[in-house]
């Protein structure tokens, strides 16, 4: 089975335990009137990708290279 199919069917098997649930039911209500009315809201973090090929410090250090000579 591929990962993809397992999450599916976990899912799939998860959203029928919650819809039996009245709490979860509940919160799920709770937070839809709260996202209605602008208290829960989405957070979006301004942060820039992490630079895991190195090319920000390659930048730097042949622009500082450039500068030396």
């Amino acid at each position: 089975m591929e990962i993809i199919e397992k999450v599916k069917q976990v899912l799939t098997e998860e959203e029928e335990e919650r819809t039996g649930n009245p709490n979860f039911q509940k919160l799920r209500d709770f937070y839809e009137t709260m996202k209605r009315e602008g208290i829960a809201i989405n957070q979006g973090y301004k942060l820039p990708p992490i630079d895991t090929i190195g090319r920000r410090l390659y930048g730097e250090t042949a622009s500082q290279a450039g500068q030396k000579k």
